[in-house]
């Protein structure tokens, strides 16, 4: 059986969940080694629709889009006097934060990235 004929007979329910596994590593592809718990953290699949965070609860999280020429410092907490612990290229997306303290967001455990070089994509909604 060739891969397009199994895609073809594959259930709404599993195309589904097969769909938001796929976003998921691919987010974490983007996010980075030590950031994959985030990739999961989106939405949740529920037989053949995709749940998002319902209206009316706070974002904790939004999607950014990373604007600095030579790439975005990540330090272990947040403050220029932190180490740093990673990077991402310009125009990479990210998911963190919705708030910042001391003007850095936080990307994962003991991950900071400064807000001034990130640009919400509005396109995304917040989770």
């Amino acid at each position: 059986m060739t891969v397009t004929a199994a895609r073809r007979t594959m259930s709404p329910r599993r195309s589904a969940a097969r769909t938001a596994a796929v976003a998921a590593l691919s987010a974490a592809a983007v996010l980075g080694g030590g950031l994959t718990a985030q990739a999961a953290a989106p939405a949740r699949t529920t037989g053949a629709a995709v749940e998002l965070a319902p209206a009316g609860v706070l974002a904790t999280q939004c999607y950014y889009r990373v604007n600095a020429s030579g790439g975005l410092l990540i330090r272990s907490g947040p403050g220029t006097g932190y180490s740093v612990v990673g990077s991402y290229a310009n125009g990479s997306t990210i998911l963190a934060s919705a708030s910042t303290t001391n003007g850095f967001r936080k990307v994962g455990t003991n991950r900071w990235i400064s807000s001034a070089y990130t640009v919400r994509i509005t396109s995304y909604p917040c989770e």
